[in-house]
């Protein structure tokens, strides 16, 4: 990641985003942009871009095979008829 450039915060906490920032993203008036706070980062994101950045955070969650994802989602449904 690198400095772009500084922003200031305005009365109301708005900040403008930098032209050549808005462009290269194409970004528009209405677009919008999810916020995420890590630590002391603050990081916006074109909401059309969530997938690119989430892609692959949850692999390996529920196992590194298909037969350990397949035995894994077999325990959990034999759990719920355990409970009914």
């Amino acid at each position: 990641m690198k400095l772009i450039n500084s922003v200031r915060i305005g009365k109301k906490g708005q900040i403008v985003i930098p032209e050549y920032v808005r462009k290269n993203l194409k970004l528009s008036e209405n677009s919008i942009l999810s916020i995420y706070l890590d630590d002391n980062k603050i990081m916006l994101v074109p909401a059309d871009k969530m997938g690119t950045l989430t892609r692959g955070m949850l692999k390996g969650t529920w196992g590194r095979t298909r037969k350990e994802v397949d035995e894994y989602i077999k325990k959990e449904r034999e759990s719920w008829n355990r409970n009914y």
